[in-house]
C-alpha cells in the first residue's frame, strides 16, 4: 500500500478539485493514510459500490475504531444503540423497514406544503436585510441562518429548544472531521448523543415545545401508532438523527459556496432570471458543483477488487462524492458553473441507490426559493472580499463570505 495523504493537507479545503483531478488520473482508488481508508474518486466507482451490498452502510464501529485509535464500546451503548438503528447507518433488512416507517413525512402532498413554507422562510430571510446596505458577511447573515428557520416551519423544531439542540448537534458534528485529528472527546461525543435522545424522546412525549401542524416532525409522529416494524426507541433514532441533519452543515455549506459561485459568474444569474429551466435547475448544479459533504463512507464485506486495487474484508472505503461530481467521463467541463448543465441531477451529493438521502427533495427546495429571493432582490451581488473557509474537508462549507450587493 502507497502511502499518499495529499487529502489531508488543510490548504487544499479551499479548493480541493486539483488534487481529486491529479489523484483520478493516476490512482483513482487507493490507501489514503491520512484517512486510515481506502479513497475512491470516479463517478463509476462511487456509483457501483453505493449499489454493491458488498460494500456496508453499517459502518459505525469501524469509523469509531479508525477514530479513535481501536477503541471500541458495549453493544448497549448509546453510540451503537443509534447508529444500529439509523437509516443512513443501516443495510436491508432494517433499514427497508426503518425507511418505510419515515413515509408519512415525505410524502407529495407533505412536499407541496413544505415548497410553500420554505418560500416564505426564503423570502423574510433575505427581507431582513435592512435597505440600503452595500455588503454583508454572507454567511452569518444568510447562509447559517436559511436551515434554523427552514427547521422551525418545515420541520417543526420548536424554536424555544433551538438553544438546547443546535450546540448539541454542532458538537456531534465534529465528529466527522476528515482527514484531520478528532478535535472531540468521546466522552464528550457520548454526552451529546445522549442529550439529543433525551430531547427527542421528550419531544415525542410532548414534554418539549409546540411543534408546528402539517410540519416533518408532526407528520411522523401522527404515524407514530401505526408502526408495526419499528419500536418508539427506533422512532426516537430516526428523530436525532433527523435533527443531525438539520442543522449540519451541508444547507448552509451549498447555499454559501452557492452564493459564491454566482457572484464569481454572475452570467449565470442572468441565466438564472432569464430561464424558468434553470431556476429548476439550480440546486442540482450547485450541489455538484461544491458539494458540501465532500465524501461518506462504507466498509468492505468480504474482499472486494476493484480494478487493480485488492479492498479487504473490513476495510474502510471513503468515496469521494465531490470528485465524482467533477468527472469529466460524466460532465462536459466539469470545472465550469453552468445551470445549462443538461446532467446536473447525476450529481451524487445526495448519495445514490437505497441510502439516497430521504430530504434531499427539501434540501433542493431550499436552495431553489433561497436564490428566487435573493435575485428578485439583489440580481447583482459580486465578491467583496475573499472568502474563508472552515477547515473539514468532509463538511466542506465557507466560515464567511464577504459579499456585495450591488
Amino acid at each position: 500500500m502507497r502511502n499518499l495523504s495529499p487529502l489531508s493537507d488543510p490548504e487544499i479545503v479551499s479548493n480541493p478539485y486539483p488534487v481529486y483531478a491529479d489523484l483520478a488520473q493516476r490512482e483513482p482508488v487507493y490507501w489514503d493514510e491520512g484517512l486510515n481508508a481506502w479513497a475512491v474518486m470516479r463517478h463509476a466507482d462511487c456509483v457501483s459500490m453505493l449499489k454493491d451490498p458488498r460494500f456496508k452502510a453499517e459502518r459505525m464501529e469501524e469509523v469509531l475504531s479508525g477514530k479513535f485509535d481501536g477503541q471500541s464500546l458495549p453493544a448497549d451503548n448509546i453510540y451503537h444503540r443509534f447508529t444500529k438503528n439509523v437509516m443512513m447507518y443501516t443495510d436491508a433488512p432494517r433499514h427497508t423497514a426503518l425507511r418505510k416507517s419515515t413515509h408519512g413525512g415525505f410524502t407529495r402532498e407533505a412536499h407541496e406544503f413544505y415548497s410553500d413554507v420554505i418560500q416564505r422562510v426564503a423570502h423574510d430571510l433575505v427581507a431582513t436585510l435592512p435597505e440600503g446596505v452595500q455588503e454583508i458577511d454572507a454567511v452569518s447573515a444568510l447562509a447559517a441562518k436559511l436551515p434554523v428557520n427552514a427547521a422551525v416551519h418545515a420541520f417543526g423544531v420548536p424554536e424555544e429548544d433551538l438553544g438546547d439542540v443546535v450546540p448539541s448537534v454542532d458538537a456531534v458534528m465534529t465528529y466527522w472531521s476528515g482527514p484531520q485529528d478528532q478535535p472531540l472527546e468521546l466522552d464528550h461525543l457520548l454526552k451529546h448523543l445522549t442529550d439529543l435522545h433525551t430531547y427527542a424522546l421528550e419531544l415525542v412525549q410532548g414534554k418539549r415545545g409546540t411543534v408546528l401542524p402539517d410540519t416533518v416532525i408532526a407528520r411522523l409522529a401522527a404515524g407514530q401508532e401505526e408502526q408495526t416494524e419499528v419500536t418508539l426507541e427506533q422512532t426516537v433514532h430516526q428523530l436525532v438523527l433527523l435533527l443531525i441533519a438539520l442543522f449540519a452543515p451541508t444547507t448552509p455549506g451549498s447555499v454559501g459556496s452557492g452564493m459564491l459561485a454566482f457572484a464569481k459568474n454572475p452570467d449565470q444569474i442572468t441565466r438564472f432570471l432569464d430561464s424558468p429551466a434553470c431556476v429548476d435547475n439550480t440546486a442540482n448544479e450547485v450541489v455538484r458543483y461544491n458539494a458540501s459533504n465532500q465524501f461518506t463512507w462504507r466498509v468492505a464485506a468480504a474482499d472486494i477488487d476493484m480494478g487493480d486495487v485488492r479492498i479487504l474484508e473490513g476495510q474502510r472505503v471513503a468515496l469521494f462524492l465531490g470528485a465524482a461530481n467533477r468527472d469529466p467521463n460524466v460532465f462536459d467541463q466539469p470545472d465550469k458553473f453552468d445551470l445549462d448543465r443538461p446532467n446536473s441531477g447525476k450529481h451524487l451529493s445526495f448519495g445514490f441507490g437505497p441510502h439516497a438521502c430521504l430530504g434531499r427533495q427539501i434540501a433542493s427546495l431550499e436552495i431553489k426559493w433561497f436564490f428566487v429571493a435573493l435575485f428578485a432582490r439583489f440580481p447583482m451581488i459580486r465578491p467583496a472580499g475573499d472568502p474563508e473557509w472552515n477547515s473539514n474537508l468532509e463538511f466542506r462549507s465557507l466560515r464567511s463570505l464577504p459579499l456585495s450587493l450591488g
